[in-house]
């Protein structure tokens, strides 16, 4: 017959090891997010950077152009007045550098913002993992060893 703490136990490991698995692919998930945020931080920021190039030579600027699969063209910016930015829901409006540069600004807080908030979030998920493998390391260490 099994006592009630041994079955208890049982189902505590069993709920352990759930929530484990269950946090593992939540922080996979999380990462890879955070990988995407960040990669669009940085696309936003030199946006910016490029944007006041351009205010900063009066509009014109020589550039590469990326035409695809890592080719580039040679391109001259003769005069600069507006900007095409996506809108949001592929929406795409014009707007004067001023506010286009402001635009990419306030979506790279934004996306900083919510990087910081799931970096939050994934630390608390590796802090409960990291509480979950040391209970079932002491559960593991108090299990009587076979074959002694």
């Amino acid at each position: 017959m099994v006592d009630g703490s041994t079955v208890m136990s049982e189902a505590e490991v069993s709920r352990a090891l759930e929530e484990l698995q269950t946090l593992e692919r939540l922080l996979a998930d999380l990462q890879a997010r955070l990988i995407t945020i960040q990669r669009s931080i940085v696309e936003h920021e030199e946006a910016v950077k490029v944007v006041e190039e351009i205010k900063k030579a009066g509009g014109r600027l020589k550039l590469m152009v990326p035409i695809g699969a890592g080719a580039f063209a040679e391109a001259s910016l003769e005069s600069v007045e507006k900007l095409t930015v996506n809108l949001g829901a592929g929406v795409y409006g014009l707007k004067s550098l001023d506010d286009a540069q402001q635009l990419l600004t306030r979506r790279s807080q934004n996306l900083q913002a919510l990087y910081d908030s799931l970096s939050k979030r994934a630390g608390e998920y590796s802090a409960r993992m990291e509480e979950l493998r040391r209970f079932l390391g002491a559960v593991l260490a108090a299990q009587p060893r076979q074959g002694t």
